[in-house]
């Protein structure tokens, strides 16, 4: 029989559950995955109730009105809100994706949120991405050049560009 020792710290606790914002009617609930390693708490799962009329349509855009009326600890990345730098990325119901393309619509009540699962936390949301940046410099995905770098731009004509 096989038998794994999980870390002291890794069972999931009930957190707090905030108060309702009392002239909200429209509300989602939002189950939020918090873990914060300087206090030496187990993780914990915190309950926040978002009024709709009063935030984006968003994943992310709930995140911030979170954290910019609820709780200004919550810790999460985001950058460009177009789903382009990939900086929000996170486990949204069970599945990876960005916070800013996954609108709180397509998911259903009570919206659950998990760092990725698959990188060690830093805090709360924030995945730890050392090792994909050091993945990514390995690779070197960007175009090399043999010519000297200019003074200040490399210009390209339609030639180039076609």
């Amino acid at each position: 029989m096989v038998e794994f020792t999980l870390p002291k710290n890794s069972k999931l606790t009930e957190g707090k559950t905030w108060p309702r914002t009392a002239h909200a009617t429209h509300v989602t609930e939002f189950r939020i995955y918090r873990w914060n390693p300087e206090d030496g708490q187990n993780p914990r799962i915190d309950t926040y109730c978002v009024d709709r009329d009063d935030c984006g349509p968003m994943i992310l855009d709930a995140l911030i009105w979170i954290k910019n009326t609820v709780d200004p600890t919550l810790t999460f990345r985001r950058s460009c809100r177009e789903g382009v730098c990939g900086s929000c990325a996170m486990n949204i119901d069970g599945v990876n994706t960005l916070a800013c393309t996954r609108a709180i619509d397509e998911t259903k009540a009570p919206v659950r949120i998990y760092p990725l699962p698959h990188q060690p936390v830093v805090k709360d949301l924030v995945p730890d991405l050392n090792n994909f940046y050091a993945q990514y410099a390995s690779i070197e995905p960007w175009l090399h050049t043999t010519t000297p770098a200019p003074e200040k731009e490399w210009k390209q004509s339609h030639e180039d560009r076609a």
